[in-house]
């Protein structure tokens, strides 16, 4: 099995005036997840996007890992440009995870669940939730 070089690490960047990358890369410096974000940060607004592994090489637990980072850092950016509320969208498999990650039970939306609440209050249950190296501190894995 191969791995990712560690630490992994997350970091975000500015697309454009009302976008943002969230990616997280091996210790090599290669991206091994992304999500993309809008947001308004005038109205205090975002949206966290569809979560994509961008290099299948990783172990489950990197994956997991790659994941849990992408949201603490695209909840930690969100809080510094003022961003007050968010939402995203979870299909069925992933619903577990994202209400763990944001502290929210979700609600049915078509054939997915919607997340939304205050920033501050999303990022409080990710930081319960996670250590910053992305492991989930109850030591179980999330099915993803």
């Amino acid at each position: 099995m191969s791995i990712w070089a560690e630490p992994i690490s997350a970091a975000t960047h500015q697309i454009d005036d009302w976008h943002v990358a969230v990616t997280a890369s091996a210790a090599d410096g290669t991206p091994v997840a992304r999500v993309l974000c809008a947001y308004n940060a005038a109205a205090g607004y975002g949206v966290f996007g569809e979560m994509e592994i961008i290099d299948g090489g990783g172990s489950p637990q990197q994956r997991q890992r790659g994941l849990v980072l992408l949201v603490r850092e695209a909840l930690r950016y969100a809080a510094v440009i003022g961003v007050l509320r968010a939402h995203t969208e979870a299909p069925p498999r992933m619903a577990a995870f994202a209400s763990r990650m944001c502290g929210l039970p979700g609600e049915a939306h078509g054939d997915r669940l919607l997340f939304r609440g205050d920033v501050y209050a999303m990022r409080s249950a990710a930081l319960d939730a996670s250590d910053s190296s992305g492991n989930l501190k109850d030591g179980l894995d999330a099915e993803l």
